[in-house]
């Protein structure tokens, strides 16, 4: 989820922000507004378009191709209009603080649950797994996680510049555990974290096994 920070400053945000400032808009009107190629406008949009964030209507004039107008959404409305993703932290935060150690475990198994379901293979398709995981890429970029894919012999790396949990994570290490735990039943394959933010490296990086 973004937070404001990041509905500024990420390229899936600004279009987000763009569209609740200007309304409808064409790829081309946000192109120009941004100051970047089609085909990168393209790439967030069908992303934003797949999370239900935008919604697009084609239009057909009397001259010209047909074309898309992209707008917000009710779910992109709310994401814009409110800090729920601090309010989320802060919600958390105070759950964990409170509870029994088992049931603390309880809340990670449940969320951890959730959490895969957001990127089910319904949501992260693809029939090989390069497939799934850029599509699992696609789906963190659009929550203003930059990501990184790099390929050796037996696996990939996965590098996520950002950690959306960082601060409840700082206290509560099994929020790591729930994040490797969504991928793995997303991707289908086994996923381990060999760096961690918390241990004071640049970046998550986790191995995906082929």
């Amino acid at each position: 989820m973004y937070d404001d920070v990041q509905l500024e400053k990420s390229p899936a945000g600004q279009i987000l922000k763009l569209l609740q400032q200007r309304g409808e808009l064409r790829i081309k009107d946000i192109e120009a507004a941004l100051g970047v190629t089609s085909t990168a406008v393209r790439q967030q949009l069908n992303a934003l378009v797949a999370e239900e964030f935008v919604a697009s209507t084609t239009v057909r004039e009397k001259r010209g191709r047909p074309h898309a107008i992209y707008r917000l959404s009710d779910k992109g409305q709310a994401l814009v209009a409110h800090g729920y993703a601090n309010l989320a932290i802060v919600l958390l935060e105070e759950i964990l603080e409170v509870a029994e150690p088992e049931l603390a475990q309880q809340l990670f198994r449940r969320v951890s649950v959730r959490l895969s379901e957001q990127y089910a293979a319904g949501q992260v398709p693809g029939e090989v797994l390069s497939e799934r995981l850029e599509a699992l890429v696609n789906r963190l970029h659009t929550h203003g996680i930059i990501t990184q894919i790099d390929e050796a012999e037996d696996l990939f790396v996965l590098t996520e510049y950002g950690c959306p949990y960082f601060r409840v994570a700082q206290q509560h290490r099994e929020v790591c555990e729930m994040e490797i735990e969504a991928m793995e039943q997303a991707l289908g394959t086994e996923v381990t974290l060999c760096h961690s933010q918390l241990d004071g490296h640049h970046g998550c990086q986790f191995q995906v096994r082929k």
